[in-house]
């Protein structure tokens, strides 16, 4: 009676979208699949069933083990806040480029959820949109490995901790590799509310109306390729509006920590966090699929540019402030971000300091 059910709410999905309605719904059938009332918390066994069906997953795509023989790099560790000891997995698989010998690519997100909840956003969304990407890479390789990396023990108690699976990846197995591109992604799948972010007067929302299509990014400064690279690659994709900013003003917040700590090139893409941000009511009801095929395609693409033009070959990254302003502009329309300017007392950007004063009135 469940798979009848489930397989009714698979049809009235599908027949909502006419465009990309395959993308949608495999994005759909691993979200749910992931998003299970129980969770996927750290030594819960939730997390076991999601292990379990992400290993078919990667085995029915046709990954190679990143190690070994199996998708499975276990490492020993402790649960954080307590003397029980555990063993995490990490997920990893690759699909082999035509010369294995350049810099690979990497793509990567947590499995894990922080709370005995569906945690469909965080990170559900973020798995799901990397299987459909390797699908599609999978159909046309690239010149270079593509490294599909699935974490363990994001969440707290162990985010930015030792235990944290990104930087056990990193540490045990990267260390003599000059990445191409390391690309991470987190809370990617829900409409971005302003007023989720900070509190802002009615005639501000109406101002800002249209930012639902934003998706945030850090990152471009760590290679000097990757602003150019993002751009082009943005004005094919109008759906969905790139709103780029220095990673220092808000920090390591999901798995690029590893990247970014060990000075590799990485971009960071997220719709932030909205109002079910560790919540149980991070279900499947918020997530638009529309716009996560979207930012799949998008980032999708970007692997292709990476793949054509790496980063790491001009690793002299400068200030990319005029590739922010660019693009924020674009994302929020010229005529809105001046009208919002006078809302908020701060200058329109034209400097570095002019940003300064923007991202800190958004995030507080």
């Amino acid at each position: 009676m469940l798979f009848a059910q489930k397989k009714n709410t698979l049809s009235s999905f599908k027949a909502l979208f006419n465009n990309n309605a395959a993308l949608e719904e495999g994005l759909y059938t691993d979200t749910d699949a992931l998003a299970m009332e129980t969770g996927r918390r750290v030594g819960q066994p939730g997390h076991d069933v999601a292990r379990e069906y992400l290993i078919h997953r990667m085995d029915e795509l046709g990954l190679t083990p990143f190690a070994g023989d199996s998708f499975e790099l276990p490492y020993k560790g402790m649960i954080a806040g307590t003397k029980k000891k555990h063993t995490f997995t990490n997920l990893v698989g690759v699909i082999p480029g035509e010369n294995r010998h350049l810099p690979p690519l990497l793509l990567g997100a947590h499995y894990d959820s922080v709370i005995d909840a569906p945690c469909a956003d965080d990170n559900a969304t973020s798995v799901a949109m990397n299987l459909a990407i390797a699908e599609m890479v999978m159909k046309a390789p690239l010149q270079r490995d593509l490294i599909i990396a699935l974490y363990d023990a994001e969440e707290p108690p162990h985010f930015l901790g030792e235990f944290m699976g990104s930087t056990r990846f990193y540490e045990d197995y990267c260390q003599d590799i000059d990445f191409a591109g390391a690309i991470i992604t987190d809370l990617i799948g829900h409409d971005l509310r302003i007023s989720d972010l900070v509190a802002i007067p009615k005639v501000a929302e109406t101002l800002l109306s249209g930012t639902d299509r934003i998706v945030f990014m850090t990152g471009a400064e760590s290679d000097s390729i990757l602003p150019e690279v993002v751009e082009e690659t943005a004005k094919n994709h109008s759906g969905i509006k790139i709103f780029p900013t220095l990673n220092s003003y808000v920090g390591n917040m999901s798995d690029h920590h590893a990247f970014q700590k060990n000075g590799q090139p990485f971009l960071f893409f997220s719709c932030a966090q909205g109002k079910y941000y560790h919540h149980e009511q991070d279900t499947l009801d918020w997530i638009n699929f529309e716009k996560l095929a979207k930012i799949t395609r998008f980032i999708h693409d970007i692997i292709y540019q990476l793949d054509k033009t790496p980063a790491g070959e001009a690793p002299y990254a400068t200030d990319p402030a005029e590739f922010e302003i660019r693009m924020i502009t674009k994302a929020l329309g010229a005529t809105k971000l001046k009208l919002a300017s006078k809302a908020f007392s701060i200058p329109l950007p034209e400097t570095r300091k002019d940003l300064d004063q923007l991202i800190g009135s958004i995030i507080g």
